[in-house]
């Protein structure tokens, strides 16, 4: 998602740039459902079935356009079972906020070709998280950033604004999805002027027929190519594994600034869960002020809160001691650590601005010292891409992303192959 968009709503939109390419659908192959998808198929339990009764771009799956191998270049089966793992925590969120809004399940697809499902996934382009949004657009649609948190791998502030995207998409090209989401990839203005253009030379306008960007013109393929084996996965030799029809994850509210790896700790859960979950917070700690809220996977709820009732505030994060020097002002503070000055003000009990040299405040906590590790992004490979030129779009050494990949450095890049990068 890239594109810096007018106010208008509550969404991304406009001019163009392209978004991340990845992995793409497999289009052919036969064979028939084994036992076990049998009755899976049959089962209420399974969430693939509720998104396959939710599919309404079924018309465009028979195009020939589908068949065309450039749109797939991994294994199948082990591309589905990526996928699938990797979206058990988040797509019946997803599919819940589609339903409410009537729009078409395939849309919870979108971030397989996204992002893989990865809400860490972070592109050459800076664009991040499931909905894969590059910060002007984000800003755009008031999804907050700042050194503290990042509101495009929210799962749920991330999603809401991907839903309201599209569905402006929607409307700003007279109820034609495919056009909607080749927008949402290329640009609104990327499309529209193709459209002009075509009419312009008395053309057909639909998706199929327009002049667009390379990756823009795969992109749609390969959100119907995965729809269309979600709708019929024996036809194309996969086996779609078990994704539990039910809830991962309660929304816990909170009214003090909490560590992640504290809050893991009291809901017993393992800590890669944890920040799988609450991907938004890029310190390892909630927000000063706002938001604080986590998630926590269904069941646990209940019992942490009880248990961080026994707990001192004090206890939830660290706390850091800053020491008046000559010259400190309260506002300078804060803006250092990236805080409002109300807030700063109001963990110290301060009324006035008034401070004096040697004077000790407090200040909230970053979570920095519970993180060690360097963070782990991932770069999907496109058309172009050489290690030369990634290692020089992330500042990063080619020496490192073979470390990191186990990659052959006599061998090319395949485009589609998710890399592994830290910084």
């Amino acid at each position: 998602m890239r594109t810096k968009i007018p106010l208008i709503i509550i969404l991304v939109v406009v001019i163009t740039s392209g978004c991340s390419k990845h992995q793409v659908i497999p289009t052919s192959g036969h064979s028939s459902f084994s036992k076990s998808f049998i009755y899976e198929k049959n089962s209420h339990e399974n969430l693939w079935i509720r998104l396959e009764k939710g599919l309404k771009l079924n018309k465009h799956f028979n195009h020939s356009e589908l068949d065309d191998k450039k749109h797939w270049n991994q294994d199948h089966q082990k591309y589905i079972n990526k996928i699938s793992e990797n979206t058990k925590l988040y797509i019946y969120h997803i599919i819940n906020e589609l339903e409410a809004y009537n729009m078409p399940l395939e849309l919870a697809l979108l971030p397989a070709i996204e992002s893989s499902y990865n809400p860490f996934s972070y592109s050459n382009q800076h664009a991040s998280g499931l909905w894969q949004f590059i910060p002007p657009t984000a800003k755009s649609l008031n999804l907050k950033q700042d050194s503290w948190y990042d509101g495009r791998r929210d799962i749920i502030t991330s999603t809401k604004a991907a839903i309201d995207y599209l569905s402006y998409l929607y409307k700003r090209f007279n109820g034609d999805w495919l056009h909607a989401i080749a927008a949402y990839n290329g640009g609104e203005g990327t499309v529209r002027r193709a459209i002009k253009k075509n009419r312009s030379m008395n053309m057909p306008t639909d998706f199929w027929s327009l002049d667009l960007p390379i990756e823009t013109e795969s992109y749609v393929p390969r959100l119907l190519i995965l729809s269309r084996i979600v709708k019929n996965p024996a036809r194309y030799g996969i086996e779609l594994p078990k994704l539990q029809n039910k809830p991962y994850f309660n929304n816990v509210n909170l009214d003090s600034q909490i560590n992640i790896y504290k809050a893991a700790e009291i809901a017993e859960i393992n800590i890669d869960e944890m920040i799988m979950l609450n991907p938004g917070y890029k310190l390892g700690v909630t927000h000063p002020v706002s938001p604080q809220n986590i998630l926590l996977p269904i069941g646990k709820k209940n019992s942490f809160l009880r248990k961080l009732e026994e707990l001192p505030k004090k206890s939830w994060s660290p706390i850091k001691r800053y020491q008046i020097k000559r010259g400190d002002t309260l506002s300078e503070i804060a803006a250092v650590y990236d805080i409002s000055l109300k807030s700063l003000m109001s963990l110290n009990g301060l009324t006035g601005h008034i401070i004096q040299i040697n004077q000790e405040i407090k200040i909230p906590g970053t979570g920095i010292d519970e993180i060690n590790e360097q963070k782990e992004y991932f770069h999907i490979v496109t058309q172009g891409d050489t290690l030369w030129k990634i290692s020089k779009d992330y500042r990063i050494s080619i020496k490192d992303i073979i470390r990191w990949n186990s990659l052959n450095l006599n061998l090319p890049l395949k485009i589609g192959m998710e890399l592994k990068l830290k910084k």
